[in-house]
């Protein structure tokens, strides 16, 4: 357990930090040809807000599909409230959240939303992974000076306060400004990134499953007694996956892994909840990424070479691009593991 530390949070510093990386209005870079809005509703929507819906997925278990794009395929500015999925799963003792949005709103509104369904506020909140579109709202979750438990790895913790935090500087490419930033930072960290933790609820339990692949440190939440994960980042549905920190052999290994029940129910991090037996083509698009960029890379192309000829089959289905520049970011990910720069 580690000590509280927060930090001031301020929309007008967020949004001039978005607006001076290309991410406002733009915005983040989000390609008109993809329609977010029209996800497929897959439980009960219990609200619907512009910025996202909250579905049941089960008893005592809700997913929140943020929708970015307006039906036309232009940017919501209500959706940085959210920008990623999440959701709530209660027990009869604690009540969780996953993930803490973009923007406090965006968390204020899921803890309201919890209190709401379940009638008692949010104790902890389970962070997936460092980046600040599951990190930077997580103020909105407290009330006053005091809040829920934060759960993050230790990994985890230790990106969010180098990149948002602390005095590193923000690495190039990245999506958010620092100054954009100013997260509260997790107060419960596990030092055990190899094991599964059991998190008794009350009457239900939780496992949460240490990863990476999205990230050089990832979260899955697990239902015990409800076929349903919260997969994070590692598997996203409709939307082509952001491999910026991406280690992309470690990706596709824990997706795999995530996937292989198809009567699971997975929460994706960004894009809709879809059943495992409905995501085969999300496996199938990261190998042949994987196949297409160690081609690329054994020819001698940079990355924005080996991406300027890559398409995604009709045959896969249709993976819409959140960033123009997606593709080289994934050929990008591949030329670093490919020349030993991760591990």
């Amino acid at each position: 357990m580690m000590g509280k530390r927060s930090y001031e949070f301020s929309r007008r510093g967020m949004l001039a930090g978005l607006a001076a990386t290309g991410a406002a209005a733009g915005t983040l870079g989000l390609s008109a040809t993809a329609n977010a809005r029209s996800f497929p509703v897959f439980g009960k929507v219990v609200d619907e807000q512009p910025f996202a819906r909250l579905e049941e997925l089960g008893p005592g278990i809700w997913g929140v599909v943020s929708t970015p794009l307006n039906p036309d395929g232009s940017f919501n500015p209500a959706a940085i409230a959210t920008l990623c999925n999440g959701g709530i799963i209660a027990g009869d003792e604690k009540v969780v959240a996953i993930d803490g949005s973009f923007q406090p709103a965006g968390a204020a509104w899921l803890a309201a939303q919890a209190l709401k369904l379940t009638g008692r506020p949010v104790t902890d909140v389970i962070v997936t992974h460092f980046h600040a579109d599951h990190t930077g709202g997580l103020a909105g979750y407290q009330q006053g000076a005091e809040g829920p438990d934060i759960i993050a790895t230790a990994k985890t913790n230790q990106l969010i306060f180098d990149r948002y935090a602390g005095p590193k500087q923000t690495p190039e490419g990245s999506s958010f400004a620092r100054s954009a930033i100013r997260p509260v930072m997790p107060t419960h960290i596990i030092t055990d990134e190899t094991s599964i933790i059991s998190m008794n609820l009350g009457g239900r339990t939780i496992r949460l499953h240490p990863l990476k692949g999205h990230t050089p440190s990832d979260l899955a939440v697990h239902v015990e007694d409800e076929p349903v994960i919260f997969a994070g980042d590692l598997v996203w549905a409709g939307l082509f996956h952001n491999y910026v920190d991406a280690i992309p052999s470690h990706l596709t290994t824990s997706a795999r892994q995530l996937l292989t029940d198809p009567k699971q129910t997975i929460v994706t991090g960004h894009g809709a909840i879809a059943s495992t037996g409905d995501l085969g083509n999300y496996l199938n698009l990261l190998d042949l990424v994987e196949e297409k960029a160690r081609a690329s890379y054994t020819a001698g192309k940079t990355p924005a070479e080996g991406a300027a000829g890559f398409k995604v089959p009709a045959s896969l289905g249709t993976w819409q691009l959140f960033n123009p520049r997606y593709y080289e970011t994934a050929f990008e990910a591949w030329r670093r593991e490919l020349a030993g720069e991760t591990s």
